[in-house]
C-alpha cells in the first residue's frame, strides 16, 4: 500500500460537513493524515469525494436462487435446499465476488452475517472494514448446548474485521441461545419482526413457522410460546442494548419502537428485500424522528436484485421521499456504522481512507448529495484504506 492524496472540487467528511475545494491525504497504512482546503493554484479534479458507504446488513455467502419465491416461507425452504452440496470453496468464492461488487460502487464497510465461519478472512484480505457476525441457529437448544455452540462460533477468526454474534431470530433461536450470545458478545445482530408469521408463532405457538420447526425436528417437546411479540421477548431476555442491531423490523407492534429507542438499539432496513417480497414500507421517518439510528443494508442476492448500496440509497430515497438527501446518505454511512459499532461512514484524521468519488460538475454540496442519493451520479472510483479499487478518470 502507498501513501496518496487527492485534490478535488468537493469533499464530504460527513453528511453535514463539506470542504471545497479540498485535499485529502493518507499515509502508507491507509490512514488519513490530512483533510484541508486545497491551496490556490493547485490542480483540482472535478470530483466530489464522499465517505465510503457502510452496508449495515449482508449475507455475502448466499447466492441467487434458481427458482425465486417471493413469499417468505417458500423462500426459506428454497434457501435451505440451495445450501445442500455447497463447499467451503464455493462459499469463499461467493463472498469474494460479493466484495468486488460492493466496492465497485463505493462500499467500504459491511455488517456480514457469516453462516459458515469463512467470511472474515476473505473480507479482510479484500480490505473491507466492518463487523463479521457469526450466525447462530438452534430453537431446540437448551442452556448447555447453547453455551457450547456460542463458544465454538465466537472462537471463529474474523480477520481484521470486528467480531460479533448473530442469533438469527427469536423464532429460530431458543431463549437459552439468545442469552448465551448476549453473555459472550457485546455486539449482536438479530432478524426481528420480519414477518407476521413470526409474530403469530411467538404469540400462539402455531402457524407455518411451527410447522417448519416441527418438520426440521427443531420444535422442543412441550414447547410453550412466550405469548408476546419479538421485541418484547428480546427485551425480556436482556439482549436489547446500544450494541444490538435489529434487522428488518417489518411488523413491529404497538410500543415496540419506544422500547427499541429506550434500549439504544439500532435498526437496519433493506429496501431491495422489501421490494423483492413486495412488503409494505416500514415507518422509517417515524423511527428517525424518535431518535432511533436506522441503517441501510443490501441483505443477499437471494432476496435482492444485486449487491449495491448505491441502489439501496436510491430505493430508500424513493420509498421515503420526505427524508432529505443528507438523512438518506447518513443511513448508508454514519447510521449504519453506529449500528455496527465501528468507526466508518465519515472521513476524519487518523481514520481509514475509505471513500468514493463521483463527478462533481457543481460547487453545491446539496446538489451533489442529491445526485448521489437519487442515482444520478455514477461512482468513478473507490478507495479502501487508501487502495484504489476502481480506475480513476484522467
Amino acid at each position: 500500500m502507498a501513501e496518496g492524496s487527492l485534490r478535488v472540487r468537493l469533499l464530504c467528511c460527513a453528511p453535514d460537513h463539506w470542504l471545497a475545494p479540498a485535499e485529502i491525504a493518507w499515509d502508507a497504512n491507509g490512514r488519513i493524515v490530512g483533510l484541508r482546503r486545497a491551496r490556490r493554484g493547485t490542480r483540482i479534479r472535478d470530483l466530489a469525494v464522499l465517505p465510503g458507504l457502510v452496508n449495515g446488513h449482508a449475507h455475502l455467502q448466499l447466492g441467487p436462487l434458481a427458482a425465486a419465491p417471493r413469499t417468505f416461507l417458500p423462500w426459506v425452504r428454497a434457501v435451505l435446499a440451495a445450501r445442500v452440496g455447497e463447499t467451503p470453496r464455493s462459499f469463499r468464492a461467493r463472498a469474494a465476488a460479493a466484495v468486488t461488487e460492493l466496492q465497485a460502487d463505493g462500499t467500504t464497510a459491511v455488517g456480514e452475517i457469516d453462516g459458515t465461519g469463512l467470511s472474515g478472512p476473505v473480507l479482510a484480505r479484500r480490505g473491507l472494514a466492518g463487523r463479521c457476525y457469526q450466525e447462530l441457529f438452534g430453537f431446540h437448544l437448551d442452556e448447555r448446548a447453547a453455551n457450547a455452540l456460542v463458544r465454538a462460533r465466537h472462537a471463529v477468526r474474523s480477520g481484521a474485521l470486528a467480531r460479533g454474534l448473530s442469533p438469527h431470530a427469536p423464532h429460530t433461536t431458543s431463549p437459552a441461545l439468545l442469552r448465551a450470545a448476549a453473555r459472550a458478545s457485546r455486539f449482536l445482530s438479530i432478524h426481528c419482526a420480519e414477518t407476521a408469521e413470526e409474530q403469530q408463532f411467538l404469540h400462539t405457538g402455531r402457524g407455518p413457522f411451527a410447522d417448519l420447526l416441527s418438520e426440521l425436528g427443531r420444535l422442543p417437546a412441550g414447547f410453550r410460546p412466550p405469548r408476546c411479540g419479538a421485541v418484547t421477548l428480546l427485551a425480556r431476555l436482556g439482549v436489547l442494548r446500544p450494541t444490538t442491531q435489529l434487522i428488518h423490523a417489518q411488523h413491529l407492534e404497538r410500543g415496540d419502537s419506544a422500547t427499541i429507542r429506550d434500549s439504544g438499539a439500532a435498526l437496519v432496513v433493506c429496501p431491495g428485500t422489501i421490494a423483492w417480497f413486495r412488503r409494505p414500507l416500514p415507518p422509517v421517518p417515524s423511527w428517525l424522528r424518535q431518535g432511533i439510528p436506522v441503517g441501510l443494508g443490501t441483505d443477499s442476492v437471494a432476496s435482492n436484485e444485486r449487491l449495491s448500496m448505491r441502489a439501496e440509497l436510491s430505493a430508500a430515497a424513493a420509498a421515503w421521499p420526505e427524508l432529505p438527501p443528507a438523512m438518506v446518505f447518513a443511513m448508508a454511512t454514519t447510521h449504519a456504522a453506529r449500528g455496527l459499532g465501528v468507526a466508518a461512514g465519515r472521513l476524519r484524521h487518523g481514520g481509514r481512507a475509505d471513500c468514493f468519488a463521483v463527478g462533481a460538475g457543481t460547487d453545491s454540496p446539496a446538489q451533489v448529495l442529491a445526485a448521489v442519493v437519487h442515482g444520478h451520479a455514477a461512482t468513478v472510483a473507490t478507495w479502501t484504506a487508501g487502495r484504489r479499487t476502481t480506475a480513476l478518470p484522467r
